[in-house]
């Protein structure tokens, strides 16, 4: 009786001791305004923005970045907020789509795979190539900073034109980078 009543205390405060799953409350944000109307296309795609993320007025050109209104304030393109976290996209990317081998070249192709996993780890992949609007996510571990990052390519119907998204979790930390993450995947149609 004693070894159960302890091992029922142990479990318990294990249990306590646990991290609980990042609950992030977020709202959508259509790409189009979230890319402040630089897309050519409307394209049906709802962005999971942590509530209070707001868009910022940093400036680099063909970039949106979104984030805490506090941090914006001492924000530039090249010193972002790490610490409380921040998204970002763009038009100026160096990736294309081939809608005809369902590729993205600078990504998702053999050769630029390999380069990727020489610089980062956990590389995790999802694709989504069979809508109007074909995509691809990427998470993984930076081989520079060691914390998780997090990226988003989606077509847009245009040519071979694509934009990119990217999420910094506050602190690195991968349950809420994650939590937002799952939420993108489900938005994709």
């Amino acid at each position: 009786m004693n070894r159960i009543l302890i091992a029922a205390t142990l479990a318990t405060s294990t249990a306590a001791w646990a991290a609980p799953a990042a609950v992030v409350q977020t709202r959508d944000v259509p790409v189009n305004q979230f890319l402040q109307g630089r897309l050519k296309v409307q394209i049906p795609l709802n962005i999971p923005v942590p509530v209070e993320y707001a868009q910022s007025a940093v400036k680099r050109a063909g970039y949106s970045y979104w984030m805490r209104p506090a941090d914006a304030a001492t924000a530039s393109a090249e010193k972002l907020p790490n610490r409380n976290g921040y998204m970002y996209a763009s038009t100026a990317t160096n990736v294309t789509y081939d809608a005809r081998h369902k590729v993205f070249y600078g990504i998702d192709d053999p050769g630029s795979l390999n380069k990727l996993k020489g610089a980062a780890t956990n590389i995790e992949v999802k694709q989504f190539k069979e809508g109007k609007f074909p995509a691809v996510m990427l998470s993984m571990i930076s081989g520079t900073t060691g914390q998780p990052a997090y990226f988003m390519y989606m077509a847009t119907g245009v040519k071979n034109e694509v934009f990119f998204l990217s999420l910094r979790a506050p602190d690195g930390r991968p349950d809420i980078g994650a939590a937002v993450w799952a939420k993108l995947a489900a938005n994709i149609k």
